[in-house]
């Protein structure tokens, strides 16, 4: 799942990264209709940005394919 064009943030507007996208088809759910940025995405789990990219690097790392392509 790559970020569409003119896919933005359902949070704070801004645009949404391909890897956010990724993350929120892996971990929020496949049917996901709304997406979020990073940072934004890292507030929702009380989180760090770089904690979620360590997770996209793992599944990455584990072969899943939403990650591949993606750069990060």
């Amino acid at each position: 799942m790559h970020a569409r064009s003119g896919m933005n943030c359902v949070d704070c507007g801004k645009p949404v990264e391909p890897v956010a996208a990724a993350l929120t088809t892996k971990i929020v759910s496949p049917q996901a209709t709304e997406f979020r940025c990073l940072d934004c995405l890292a507030k929702v789990f009380s989180t760090s940005r770089e904690r979620l990219l360590d997770a996209a690097r793992a599944y990455r790392d584990r072969g899943c394919l939403r990650f591949q392509g993606i750069k990060f």
